[in-house]
């Protein structure tokens, strides 16, 4: 399989984020000048909401198809039955965002519950507890593909490749997007590069798609020929327990998770254009998966035995010598992991900074001193200090985790910790009776269980004879066990555990 210089790829990747910046910073000037509407046009936001759409689409989906079949499409089946029904929930949240101001989904729960502040400082600590894993997903698909394009020399450092990563987006990230900090939290600059980004990821994917359809299989007819009855068949799960969980959690998500709450909510400008949203991100999700299927069968027909199914889509034209089209889909995939790091990491530390490092600085000087000056102050600094600390706190996860999983894997175990928003914020919206007391301690038990039944197993953290016996040989606290559920999928058992708990804790309050 034929390599790529690494100072070529570094070039390239420099080259990109400046062409990302320069978008950027026209935008921002664009929008103060008579005649940028049209940045704020509903496109422009329905592409920006494709940010949904990372490494794990991009690469994992692939993954996936090789592994099960059709089982890849529930992830996508939530976010195209929230934006059909649009009118139902979305309008209300953009509603009460506008009339509030509302800055996060930290603060629409805080808000809808007295703006109790312990709320969202729970909310806060949750979601950046949630979202390591997700920061993590971008570092291992960045730091894999890196590896495949450059070669066995560059695999015996991924572990510098990922901390430099990491200090890149970082990096990267607050010269994007804490530039200045605006009353309404809106990005108009970091929307537009966004937009762009969702073009290049989707003709990176369909470049490969249409590679393998017509130059390797010769035409639609012999990919369809050589598709296995595997591939074309649901999975066991499918339609079960598993596709309905999978499918609850990315419906979920696609509200819940900071980043798509950011652009869907805070950065909308005008309701309407969900209207236009409603069916365009739909077609966009059905365009970034068609691909997918010919992608996975040109893979597994042509690709050496124990190739990364994750990777088949840089593998197929390293393999087949396309030198420009891997180069292309390794910055469609690059793409995907920055676009998601900096939305994720301007979310974050919005939420951060608003309702932990703020009130707390403030809290400590004298009430005396003027603070015109020094809140946006405070708030830049720490904004920069948050993104630092989460992408962070996502490397550290990658080198616990040692990156071995496969990228869906972390994935649903970042939706299935935001899912824990759900009931809350379905309560606050549509329940009068809904309480804070009931909202903290369902958030609260969910993520205790999450934690534990989810998150700590995943990152190795946990010893085999906890995993096996339970703590202090407690069976009935066996992670993958609780309470005695023996024999369910590991995610089933613990978003059936959780959100029972949150649910339970919630209604109880």
């Amino acid at each position: 399989m034929r390599t790529l210089s690494v100072d070529l790829l570094l070039g390239v990747c420099l080259l990109y984020v400046a062409v990302l910046f320069g978008v950027a910073f026209w935008a921002d000037r664009r929008m103060r000048r008579p005649g940028g509407d049209w940045l704020t046009s509903p496109w422009v936001y329905t592409l920006s909401i494709s940010v949904y759409c990372t490494s794990w689409t991009f690469y994992g989906a692939v993954g996936q198809a090789a592994r099960g079949g059709l089982d890849y499409v529930a992830i996508y089946t939530g976010p195209v039955l929230v934006f059909a029904g649009w009118w139902f929930l979305l309008r209300k949240l953009v509603r009460i965002g506008r009339s509030q101001r509302i800055t996060s989904i930290a603060d629409l729960l805080s808000s809808r519950y007295g703006k109790s502040p312990a709320l969202a400082v729970m909310v806060t600590l949750l979601a950046v507890v949630g979202c390591t894993p997700y920061i993590a997903l971008q570092l291992k698909a960045v730091v894999d593909s890196f590896t495949l394009v450059a070669g066995p020399d560059f695999a015996e450092s991924t572990g510098a490749a990922a901390f430099w990563v990491a200090a890149g987006m970082a990096l990267f990230t607050i010269l994007f997007g804490t530039r200045s900090v605006d009353v309404n939290e809106r990005h108009f600059g970091v929307v537009a590069a966004i937009a762009l980004e969702a073009l290049v990821k989707l003709a990176a994917l369909t470049a490969v798609g249409g590679f393998a359809v017509f130059s390797l299989y010769g035409g639609v007819s012999g990919t369809l020929a050589d598709l296995t009855p595997e591939m074309l068949q649901l999975g066991e799960e499918s339609f079960g327990a598993r596709w309905a969980v999978i499918t609850l959690l990315s419906a979920a998500a696609i509200i819940c998770l900071p980043r798509q709450f950011q652009v869907t909510v805070v950065e909308n400008d005008d309701e309407r254009h969900l209207a236009t949203a409603g069916w365009l991100f739909p077609l966009y999700l059905l365009a970034m998966t068609l691909s997918v299927l010919p992608i996975a069968a040109a893979g597994l027909r042509m690709l050496p035995e124990g190739a990364n199914p994750d990777m088949y889509v840089l593998s197929l034209p390293l393999a087949q010598g396309q030198t420009a089209l891997a180069i292309f889909v390794f910055i469609g995939g690059f793409s995907s992991a920055t676009s998601m790091v900096i939305v994720a990491a301007i979310a974050l530390s919005t939420m951060i900074s608003n309702h932990i490092v703020t009130p707390l600085v403030l809290r400590a000087r004298s009430e005396t001193e003027a603070f015109s000056g020094d809140v946006r102050r405070i708030l830049l600094l720490g904004r920069r200090g948050s993104i630092l600390g989460v992408l962070f706190l996502g490397f550290l996860y990658h080198q616990a985790s040692e990156g071995a999983a496969a990228l869906a894997s972390i994935g649903l175990i970042a939706f299935a910790g935001v899912a824990q928003f759900l009931p809350a914020l379905l309560a606050g919206l549509y329940s009068r009776q809904a309480t804070r007391v009931g909202a903290l301690a369902g958030l609260g038990g969910g993520a205790a269980v999450w934690a534990w039944t989810l998150l700590l197993p995943a990152t190795g953290l946990l010893p085999a004879g906890v995993l096996a016996d339970g703590p202090l040989g407690l069976a009935a606290l066996r992670p993958h066990a609780l309470l005695g559920l023996e024999g369910m999928d590991p995610l089933v058992h613990a978003v059936f555990w959780s959100m029972t708990v949150n649910v339970a804790l919630l209604v109880a309050g």
